[in-house]
């Protein structure tokens, strides 16, 4: 695709067209020719980007499917890790992903039931089966835990929170002094990409096992980390979030009824804030929206804005967050909505939101191409 817009943008010979239509061509034929599953996992270990995405995935998951009975325990993680990396659900093969796993757990490595359940938190496949395996894959690690890198357990402990679970043993040993400790040793030898993306896995971590484990105890010791995080960000206000705010304003009949990015307890950030009272009124709030005062400020959010004050409602009224989903929030091949963008979601319920979501295919959908057919569907969604 760069190659194909570089040689018309420059009117450069049409060898690199040429060049392209043959890597398709090759790509295609190699996927219907294949017969091997494990030699196809290691060829694809190598394909990854728009290009093999927009020519390649689909057909590859066709011929997936056609190999179907050649998955098994020994090629499980590997086949799970593909769709990890590929965002796309193909329920048929994680369903024998599941079922090769369930009867052969003794047999796989209990480091790699960290692959074998990425994909089912990431994409959200949640059937009695994949139960079973979480099930599964929870009793084969669990002797092991002290046995795994300090930062893998993190992100193993994260994505079973995605989905809800929080296992007793696991979460106690991430929440010690001792693994704490080993935890910061072993940050200051990981590259910087790894180090910041751990140290954000340990807060969203902290953050579900507060919200929906108190039980546990667990202190919430993020907050500096956090207000540090926000004082970095470069929020900008985009032309969308411009056009839903002014929209909720007229919605709600004054933009002072509506806040953008307010900053929850615990720090997650919902795009719009609006207050209901018990008769589905808008209230207003007494501070202008931190999005009127950015336009004034070169179209940037004002850190110092973001940590607005949690006023108490009247009887009867209802905190509502309005967040629009991009494509980012769905599976690749679909509309199915990931696990990541649930979880927020029933964390904010737990903050005492109700969460209105606004996906990107509807907002963008032929049916809502004008001015009032926006405004009749936030008022359907929220107000209703």
């Amino acid at each position: 695709i760069y190659l194909e817009n570089t040689s018309h943008r420059l009117n450069t010979p049409s060898k690199y067209v040429r060049l392209l239509q043959t890597l398709n061509r090759c790509g295609h034929d190699r996927l219907q020719t294949a017969n091997k599953l494990d030699a196809l996992l290691d060829e694809l270990k190598f394909n990854s980007g728009e290009w093999f995405e927009e020519m390649l995935l689909e057909e590859t998951m066709v011929t997936l499917q056609r190999m179907i009975d050649q998955i098994s325990w020994t090629n499980v993680p590997e086949l799970a890790s593909f769709f990890t990396r590929t965002n796309f659900l193909c329920p048929p093969l994680m369903d024998r992903i599941a079922s090769e796993a369930i009867e052969n757990m003794d047999k796989i490595h209990h480091s790699a039931t960290y692959a074998t359940l990425l994909p089912f938190s990431l994409l959200n496949y949640d059937t009695a089966q994949v139960d079973e395996l979480y099930d599964a894959c929870i009793k084969r690690f669990t002797p092991y835990i002290s046995s795994f890198d300090p930062h893998l357990l993190v992100f193993l402990a994260y994505f079973l929170a995605v989905t809800a679970r929080f296992p007793e043993e696991l979460i106690r040993k991430i929440f010690s002094i001792d693994f704490l400790r080993k935890l910061d040793s072993q940050l200051e030898t990981l590259l910087d990409h790894r180090n910041m993306r751990t140290r954000l896995r340990l807060m969203q971590l902290n953050r579900a096992v507060c919200l929906e484990c108190p039980e546990y105890q667990v202190p919430w010791f993020h907050e500096r980390y956090c207000q540090q995080l926000h004082k970095k960000g470069n929020r900008q206000v985009s032309p969308l979030q411009q056009q839903i705010h002014k929209m909720l304003g007229e919605v709600f009949g004054g933009i002072n009824c509506v806040q953008v990015a307010v900053v929850t307890p615990y720090f997650y950030t919902v795009d719009f804030e609006c207050k209901l009272d018990k008769h589905m009124q808008p209230l207003g709030y007494s501070e202008p929206s931190t999005l009127q005062m950015s336009e004034r400020k070169n179209d940037h959010w004002d850190s110092s804005l973001l940590e607005n004050t949690r006023d108490e409602l009247p009887p009867g009224a209802q905190r509502v967050a309005v967040d629009f989903l991009d494509s980012k929030s769905f599976c690749k091949n679909s509309h199915h909505m990931k696990g990541e963008v649930l979880m927020r979601k029933r964390h904010l319920e737990i903050l005492g939101y109700r969460v209105v979501q606004i996906p990107h295919f509807e907002w963008n959908s032929m049916e809502l191409s004008t001015h009032d057919a926006w405004k009749a569907y936030l008022k359907k969604k929220i107000l209703s």
